[in-house]
């Protein structure tokens, strides 16, 4: 029979789960993006709709995460969303055309809600000294999710360029290998949906809607028996200035509006924004895009990002085994600051490249391009990738630039290419150690119970604004027109007002309850 303990981590893990189905998600769709550009015909900014497919999603999904967390509860809230991630799986992996595939992705965008769910939740049953560990299972499983999908895209991309007997024998070919890869969501959906039959509800919701004996009931799986008492009393006292269960969305809202909950809102809102404006999501939807414009091979690409993946995990891991030692803030803090130094390497890397065709080098593309449309471009150096391959593509067309688009760049691009390497890397270490967990650790701490139900959702909705509609809609946009320099220099200086806001605004919130964070901060 597991301790109390253990069962607030095995109900942390099991929620948590959904971030890995998230984390897969995100990242699968980068293996398919060269395939289904030529497929369905799109231009930069459609590729940018089908990513962002399930930002868009998020936005309805996350409004109507309010409605039915405060009204059906958390655990059945969380089962809708596992539902609604195995049809957006399947749905995606069968889509006969680009607009179907979009309104399957953003179907699955509606259960991007796990992620503030799965912090909400997590936030209500975890004790204060291991809230941080807890609610950080949410960002590891997300890294998790990212490492596997990476790892399953390199060896699908292997296995059709290869020609290998197995694929051959289950169908897997490369005009259809986009297709197993969005398709490999569905069994994780599946698995998800069933284990959340295991947890219970949140205490602190069945309290907060009238049902005390249920919510004691629920409180001895997580709670030690000689803290109880004390906690549940804690629970009913910072419910007992009003009858907040009566309370409409609407009420909770206008609540959280007040002079006392505007300093959690405040942080809530804007480290949401900064999250995701670092560009970490189009680094993650577009790492093998970014590495192909180092030049190299595709398969090669996909190498390296599992590769960043890997290290990335690692660090998550490294972030949680510290976050309630160290703290939030400075993991925040230096997390930033080295996430500035990380792009900056980046931007200089590609501020310092040049892209040139030369006869010997453009020998290459002799079997794939007519060598004539390219006599022009011969001996031209280019000072940024947008001028380069806005130039091929105006000689070729955008159908063969981007289905030899690696092949292109491996020929033309002269770059300190392990600078950009080395400065991606420690950007997805710092992200991952720092503003990964700790915004959504913050998110599940700064709110009292009052209005979590409302306030987590709607830091969720601004999170999915900027991190599922904005940043991946335009990052190709970005590189076309804008060019590389440009796109990185732009998510490093959100880096750096990100830091200074931080360094003013946000408090440490290690080692206490929710209702001492509350009090804390209703007095900013």
């Amino acid at each position: 029979m597991l301790t109390p303990t253990q069962n607030a981590f095995l109900y942390s893990l099991i929620i948590a789960f959904g971030g890995f189905v998230f984390g897969l998600d995100i990242v699968l769709i980068s293996g398919t993006i060269k395939t289904i550009t030529t497929e369905f015909g799109l231009s930069a900014l459609e590729v940018g709709y089908i990513v962002s497919g399930p930002g868009w999603g998020a936005l309805v999904g996350l409004i109507c995460t309010s409605y039915f967390s405060d009204r059906f509860g958390r655990k059945n809230t969380a089962l809708v969303i596992a539902a609604l991630y195995t049809l957006s799986a399947i749905g995606s992996a069968y889509a006969p055309s680009a607009d179907f595939l979009f309104w399957s992705r953003f179907l699955g965008g509606l259960a991007f809600a796990s992620l503030s769910l799965a912090s909400m939740y997590i936030g209500e049953i975890a004790p204060p000294k291991s809230r941080g560990k807890l609610v950080g299972l949410n960002q590891l499983n997300i890294v998790i999710g990212i490492f596997v999908a990476q790892i399953f895209n390199y060896y699908v991309i292997n296995a059709t360029e290869q020609g290998a007997d197995w694929a051959n024998a289950i169908g897997l070919h490369a005009d259809n290998a986009w297709r197993w890869m969005l398709g490999a969501e569905i069994l994780p959906a599946l698995l998800w949906f069933i284990a959340l039959f295991i947890v219970p509800e949140s205490p602190r919701w069945l309290a907060l809607n009238g049902k005390d004996a249920k919510a004691k009931k629920a409180l001895t799986k997580i709670t030690e028996p000689e803290h109880l008492e004390q906690e549940l009393n804690e629970i009913v006292h910072s419910l007992d200035d009003t009858d907040h269960h009566t309370l409409s969305l609407a009420q909770q809202f206008k609540l959280l509006l007040t002079p006392t909950m505007r300093t959690a809102l405040i942080i809530g809102v804007v480290v949401t924004i900064i999250q995701p404006m670092t560009g970490m999501n189009a680094v993650l939807a577009y790492m093998p895009t970014i590495f192909s414009q180092l030049g190299g091979s595709e398969s090669s690409a996909f190498g390296q990002t599992v590769m960043v993946g890997g290290i990335g995990l690692f660090f998550t891991v490294l972030a949680l085994v510290f976050i309630d030692k160290l703290g939030r803030r400075p993991i925040l803090l230096g997390g930033l600051i080295w996430a500035i130094a990380s792009l900056g390497l980046v931007t200089l890397g590609f501020f310092n490249a040049t892209y040139m065709l030369t006869a010997e080098t453009v020998m290459v593309l002799k079997e794939s391009i007519d060598m004539d449309l390219l006599q022009p471009l011969l001996n031209v150096q280019y000072a940024s990738d947008f001028e380069f391959k806005q130039a091929v593509e105006s000689q070729i067309g955008r159908e063969s630039f981007v289905k030899f688009e690696s092949s292109i760049m491996t020929a033309a691009t002269s770059i300190n290419g392990i600078m950009v390497l080395i400065g991606i890397i420690s950007f997805q270490c710092a992200y991952n150690f720092s503003l990964g967990p700790v915004v959504w650790i913050l998110l599940s701490e700064v709110f009292t119970t009052k209005v979590r139900a409302v306030a987590i959702p709607l830091c969720g909705f601004v999170a999915s604004v900027f991190g599922g509609v904005v940043v991946p809609l335009f990052f190709p946009w970005q590189l076309e027109n804008m060019g590389a320099v440009s796109t990185f220099g732009l998510y490093l200086v959100c880096c750096v007002i990100g830091l200074l806001f931080s360094y003013k605004v946000i408090p440490e919130t290690k080692n206490k309850t929710i209702e001492e964070i509350e009090q804390e901060l209703a007095v900013k």
